[in-house]
């Protein structure tokens, strides 16, 4: 019997999703599990998988097309199985509909002159299509570099303007996710609108602000309004987290094949502070304090599109090399579009890390529901005072943004000198 290929219902709240392209071509054969298809959602872009084995036939979705969830896309057929008839073409009689075999020989002809005309289908993001379009770049002439050829936004700029590939991509400021729970309804609050005129410049290009960035601006537009930020810095000498870090990096490699980052480093302490300061892995709702028992650590990450936040649940209770493990897969699944909504929601605490980027020190905007964000500078060799000598030491700047409903400057302080105390003394963390 043939099996349906349906727009699937990746979390509680969706209702369509936008097609973005087939990884398969129809007519070629399938296995259980391989990558299908890419949808995106108003949170993320999502590969999925076939859901049996077969001959791909019958696909109606095509690029941007908007598809309620549950609606049949195709179908996977079995060798010699014929379409149902429910999804014949209009123009053939169902009692006269051809067998796969049959259509396949009819069409063989048709399909090595298109193939001819078009090497391959175009895997291109939904907003490096835009952006082409807007440009009016021929996009059979841009080679991607992402996953399977796939064309990135940055490929489409690289190729309307080569000069400017060799400028750095400027990572955004703030880490907030485009995945969370609802988080309850609010009025806003009271602030005008005035119309303010536009700058007499030639327009580059209009981008719609849509999809995981709409969602990003509601989301910290919520946050920046509802909940009033205490900001609070100090500079921890990272001079022993090095060493812990070179004395473990080839036994957890080993172990786990994968290096140890220093945002590891960073996330298993975090985990193994945060249970002594309650109110910073915290939410408030329905008037209600409610203090996590597990902490589910957002580490923020930025793909090409937006910022997501992967999620390593049960931190907590996670070792050093457990962490290495779970955050390495995350990372890199995040990077190639493979996460799973629930996989980028839920967070109780996040981590933006921007030192890999030269920045020294930020404040971040807390991610709803959640109560407090750490902002984590770059490590900068630094002439100290250290047993009556002035020595060079690696100092990092953390900046913890809480919500100041919920704690005060009291509580968000003792939860960074803990954090500072445990980094300067790491070798409890493995």
């Amino acid at each position: 019997m043939a099996t349906e290929v349906i727009m699937p219902k990746v979390d509680m709240v969706m209702e369509t999703g936008t097609f973005v392209e087939w990884l398969k071509k129809e007519n070629e054969q399938v296995s259980k599990g391989d990558p299908l298809f890419v949808i995106t959602t108003d949170k993320a872009a999502i590969e999925v998988e076939a859901p049996a084995d077969g001959i791909l036939a019958g696909v109606t979705a095509k690029a941007d097309d908007i598809i309620h969830v549950t609606e049949v896309i195709g179908y996977i057929l079995a060798p010699g199985e014929a379409l149902p008839a429910k999804a014949a073409p209009q123009n053939v009689a169902a009692a006269a509909a051809p067998s796969l075999a049959e259509i396949a020989t009819i069409m063989e002809p048709v399909a090595v002159a298109a193939e001819a005309a078009e090497p391959g289908k175009l895997r291109i993001t939904p907003i490096a299509r835009h952006l082409a379009k807007e440009l009016g770049v021929d996009l059979k002439q841009i080679t991607g570099r992402g996953p399977r050829g796939r064309i990135h936004k940055a490929d489409v700029l690289a190729f309307q303007k080569p000069q400017l590939t060799a400028e750095p991509k400027r990572p955004a400021v703030l880490a907030p996710a485009p995945v969370l729970p609802e988080i309850p309804k609010m009025p806003a609050p009271a602030v005008s609108s005035p119309s303010i005129q536009l700058p007499d410049a030639r327009r580059k290009q209009v981008i719609p602000l849509a999809g995981a960035r709409k969602i990003i601006a509601e989301r910290m537009t919520y946050s920046a309004f509802t909940a009033p930020h205490i900001n609070l810095s100090l500079r921890v000498d990272m001079t022993e987290a090095i060493r812990l870090r070179e004395s473990v990096l080839e036994p957890l490699k080993a172990q786990t094949g994968q290096r140890v980052s220093y945002t590891a480093i960073l996330a298993r302490a975090v985990a193994f502070v945060l249970p002594r300061h309650p109110t910073l892995n915290a939410s408030l709702a329905d008037g209600n304090l409610i203090l996590w028992e597990d902490i589910h650590l957002g580490i923020a990450t930025n793909i090409e599109e937006s910022l997501i936040v992967p999620v390593i649940r049960e931190a907590q209770s996670k070792s050093l090399g457990q962490i290495v493990t779970v955050l390495a897969d995350l990372t890199e699944r995040a990077r190639t579009q493979r996460l799973m909504p629930a996989e980028m929601s839920g967070s109780t605490f996040t981590i933006s890390n921007l030192g890999m980027y030269g920045v020294e020190t930020f404040n971040a905007i807390i991610n709803p529901p959640e109560s407090a964000i750490l902002a984590v500078g770059k490590m900068v060799d630094t002439p100290v005072a250290h047993e009556g000598q002035v020595v060079l030491r690696s100092l990092m700047e953390l900046t913890a943004c809480a919500d100041h409903r919920i704690s005060d400057g009291y509580t968000v302080a003792c939860f960074l000198a803990d954090l500072k105390s445990t980094l300067e003394n790491p070798y409890l963390l493995i």
